[in-house]
């Protein structure tokens, strides 16, 4: 029996001093999966990103891409040694995989390895065209996205534009917020204690997931739910930030006023953009805040002037903005309204 044993653990270790010598790919070098290697490249997304995926129906009321793609996408390629070696990539641990939690998809810290291109000029048009359905398949803008637990967030009282509110709803928490000053401009003096805290309302929030753009995009109109590469495109890896930057953080899209406008009413510069990451001027131009305030707008822009002619501490604007901002030289724009 011990000789049996002997034999048996003498075996055991060979097996693993020759698996050592095995070659090592690239991504198992890495301990990670990631994209731009040579071979994974040359891939069609859909080799390994199956849609809709198995379980989509419990994880949502429409199709959507929730999931790793499954053990056969990775074995196809890698096996043996190679494919124990990736487990980690979606494993916590890669001893017992089976049993191992997986990461949060997507991984919490990981770099962004895809820009995802949103035209905003192509989806304002086709809102723009008010174009009724028929039965052609056509590209026409369905508001499938609202149900019954969106339009419950909206108040009965306020029109509900066929606009930027079919994806972009009122935040229910803030995001982390960082006051966009003037590059290459010093400020006139220490920014004032301010006891203003903008509330999550305030703000309108991203989609989140597939599932939104799947209400129109699934199947009938391109780029379709298979489509990968219609909306990623690759990109060097970066790290994505939830952080929102504004010149007035004291601007709440809930007020009445606000509310009863259509969006582009004010945001006319994200109709001329076609790629979410390379908007250029995409804020709201200043001539959309003097329209309805600029009495307001003047008497700050004059107490200004008189603080510096005076000699005196330059006074902060506090209508729109936060000392952050609000004590910096004004823009052009601003003294031209």
């Amino acid at each position: 029996m011990k000789i049996c044993l002997r034999l048996f653990l003498i075996s055991l270790i060979a097996i693993f001093f020759a698996l050592s010598f095995m070659p090592e790919s690239s991504a198992q070098r890495r301990d990670a999966f990631i994209h731009s290697t040579a071979d994974h490249k040359k891939l069609d997304c859909n080799s390994c990103h199956k849609n809709p995926t198995p379980n989509w129906v419990t994880a949502r009321g429409y199709p959507d891409v929730v999931d790793y793609p499954g053990h056969t996408a990775c074995n196809s390629c890698h096996s043996g040694r190679q494919f124990l070696a990736l487990c980690n990539s979606c494993h916590v641990s890669n001893i017992t995989p089976r049993r191992a939690p997986r990461f949060a998809f997507p991984r919490p810290g990981s770099l962004q390895e895809f820009n995802t291109v949103f035209p905003h000029n192509v989806h304002q048009d086709i809102i723009a065209a008010n174009v009724k359905e028929t039965g052609v398949a056509v590209a026409h803008f369905v508001n499938a996205s609202f149900t019954a637990a969106r339009i419950a967030r909206i108040d009965d009282d306020k029109p509900q534009f066929n606009n930027c509110a079919i994806c972009h709803q009122t935040s229910t928490a803030a995001p982390k917020l960082i006051a966009r000053t003037p590059a290459g401009q010093k400020p006139l003096g220490d920014a004032l204690i301010d006891s203003f805290a903008p509330k999550a309302l305030f703000f309108k929030d991203n989609p989140s997931g597939h599932a939104t753009c799947f209400a129109c995009h699934f199947q009938s109109v391109q780029p379709i739910g298979t489509n990968c590469a219609g909306c990623h495109s690759p990109a060097v890896p970066y790290r994505d930030t939830a952080e929102v930057k504004r010149y007035s953080f004291k601007f709440d899209h809930e007020q009445k006023e606000h509310s009863i406008r259509d969006c582009m009413t004010c945001h006319v510069r994200i109709s001329q953009n076609s790629d979410l990451k390379t908007m250029v001027d995409a804020d709201v131009p200043f001539l959309a805040c003097v329209s309805c305030h600029s009495d307001k707008i003047s008497e700050e822009a004059g107490k200004r002037v008189e603080t510096l002619s005076g000699n005196q501490p330059a006074f902060q604007c506090n209508y729109c903005h936060t000392p952050a901002v609000g004590r910096f030289p004004m823009p052009p724009s601003h003294e031209k309204r």
